[in-house]
């Protein structure tokens, strides 16, 4: 394979065909719309307009989603203070059991189209739940109309993963409707110039040598990649990994702290062949508190000395949502521009679209 020896726009242009460059660079657009959109919807949908009210005081929250379509969540809840309630994220078919009446259900599927979110829209009806839909269209809108339940609609035609501001941001929303956080329009606000103004630093015509996203790349070119999060980071960890999977069409894998060091950091002491071609990267940010991020500082010092390359990676902004953000913003870019360096475009999903379409030999079709 040739040396790849420019990530600029000439190689963006060559390689990323369906535009997924484009996509990362929207993501403040979406926080900014999304958020904006999902507060004037659900204003009147828990005041009363909707035929089906959420529940004034939830007892619990429940959020079901599939991939690209339940990572915001994961990064929405990281970023707040502990919920006064108890909380869930389900990746599958089945509500908790102590989901009620009274409990706050959101279901996202970008494409309305997922099985597992539709099987708990209807689980959830089932159990006098009033669930909050949030999908560009598909099933899943159509049932949250024919029911009236609460329906909150995000542009669509893209692929999950590229709408996460569009997806996480209803979730925000839904939770400040529901008295379960504060009012956050300054933080989304703040995080979105944030990230708008690291673009031109981690966008294709930025220098190669002063692109931190593209500088990230080359180091994970051509090994297995680990991702690691502590505390707040774990959301953004496996986001990383799925992003490294589905854009650069390449392995990788995602762990959490101070879980790893009971058991995985075993796995790096036996096969130097596997260790020395794998780099580790362990997420970090400051209020993961200072225990966690002394755990991960240590462990990327016995990584290194049992040959595995390592490095540490600090979030950056005022906030906890900036800083989960900016460090979404730049996975992202540089998991494109690791598809740019195996000459891939970082778009199209074909294995998984072949799996779907196997499972659908029973006449379901399961999308995100």
């Amino acid at each position: 394979m040739a040396e790849v020896t420019g990530l600029g726009p000439d190689r963006a242009a060559q390689i990323d065909g369906d535009g997924m460059l484009a996509e990362v660079s929207g993501l403040a657009a979406q926080l900014r719309q999304g958020y904006a959109i999902a507060r004037d919807r659900l204003a009147g949908a828990f005041a009363g307009s909707s035929a089906a009210v959420p529940p004034a005081e939830p007892d619990g929250l429940v959020v079901c989603g599939m991939g690209g379509s339940a990572i915001g969540a994961d990064l929405v809840l990281a970023s707040l203070p502990p919920l006064a309630v108890p909380s869930a994220v389900v990746r599958g078919y089945e509500l908790p059991e102590w989901a009620g009446p009274d409990t706050l259900v959101v279901v996202i599927s970008y494409s309305g189209q997922t099985e597992e979110a539709l099987a708990c829209a209807a689980q959830a009806r089932s159990r006098s739940c009033t669930p909050v839909c949030v999908s560009s269209g598909g099933s899943l809108a159509a049932y949250a109309e024919a029911e009236r339940l609460p329906l909150v609609l995000v542009p669509g035609g893209g692929q999950p993963r590229a709408a996460v501001g569009s997806l996480s941001m209803p979730l925000l929303a839904t939770l400040e409707a529901a008295g379960l956080t504060y009012d956050h329009a300054t933080e989304v606000a703040s995080t979105a110039d944030q990230l708008e103004a690291d673009d031109a630093l981690l966008g294709p015509a930025s220098p190669d040598d002063g692109n931190p996203a593209k500088v990230l790349a080359r180091k994970l070119h051509r090994r297995l990649v680990v991702v690691y999060g502590a505390g707040p980071t774990v959301s953004v960890a496996r986001r990383w990994k799925g992003q490294v999977n589905e854009n650069a069409k390449a392995p990788a894998f995602f762990n959490e702290l101070p879980e790893l060091d009971h058991n995985e950091l075993m796995g790096w002491t036996s096969l130097p062949d596997v260790t020395g071609s794998t780099v580790a990267l362990f997420l970090t940010d400051e209020s993961a508190g200072e225990r966690l991020l002394r755990r991960a500082e240590l462990t990327a010092r016995e990584y290194e000395e049992l040959g595995v390359a390592s490095e540490l990676v600090a979030a950056r902004g005022d906030s906890r949502l900036a800083r989960l953000f900016s460090l979404v913003q730049l996975g992202d870019y540089a998991s494109c521009y690791l598809a740019l360096l195996y000459g891939v475009d970082p778009t199209p999903v074909d294995a998984i679209q072949s799996f779907k379409a196997n499972l659908a030999g029973d006449g379901r079709v399961t999308e995100r």
